[in-house]
């Protein structure tokens, strides 16, 4: 289909949102969604639903990170200290990457990632403008073509993301977030 854009797609609100982004502005997705032992898959599920209800084309990738300690893979604490319980080690360093190996195959420029103002506040340190700068000063030097990471949604707040997509009318339904369970 000549996509145009990898979206990195957990089935969260903010990459939920981003995908609805993308096509209001004409691009052609390629969604990337991420199975790193999360152990909430339902949020890789529903981003498998909405793929196939929108017409967008999604690859999944499988991903082991051996000894991870975090909430988000099973964990019953954050294991770190002075970033968010539910922060999984260089978890963004990895898929970003993995997304320019697949942007760079597929000849594609621009990766999208949901990465949010509240994640910042929440001390996500893989969710910064400095950590955006520093991944596309690695992806310049890395690769062989130019691909740039792109987060649209950086400066937001989740309340402004919830609104924006409650204007864009996607449902709770299409979403799912397994942060809180």
């Amino acid at each position: 289909m000549n996509e145009n854009l990898v979206i990195l797609y957990s089935g969260g609100l903010e990459s939920r949102f981003l995908v609805d982004l993308s096509l209001r502005l004409k691009y052609t997705p390629l969604c990337l969604l991420v199975d790193y032992g999360q152990k909430h898959l339902a949020e890789l599920k529903k981003a498998e639903e909405v793929c196939n209800r929108l017409c967008v084309t999604y690859t999944i990738a499988e991903v082991s990170l051996p000894m991870v300690r975090s909430r988000l893979v099973g964990q019953s604490e954050g294991a770190y200290s002075n970033v968010s319980e539910w922060y999984v080690p260089a978890r963004n360093s990895i898929l970003v990457t993995i997304a320019a190996s697949v942007a760079e195959s597929q000849g594609i420029d621009t990766i999208w990632i949901g990465a949010s103002y509240t994640d910042r506040i929440n001390h996500f340190p893989d969710c910064t403008q400095e950590w955006i700068v520093a991944m596309n000063e690695m992806l310049f030097v890395g690769l062989s073509r130019k691909v740039q990471v792109v987060a649209p949604l950086l400066g937001w707040p989740k309340e402004l993301v919830r609104s924006a997509a409650k204007q864009a009318f996607i449902t709770e339904e299409e979403i799912y977030s397994g942060y809180g369970e």
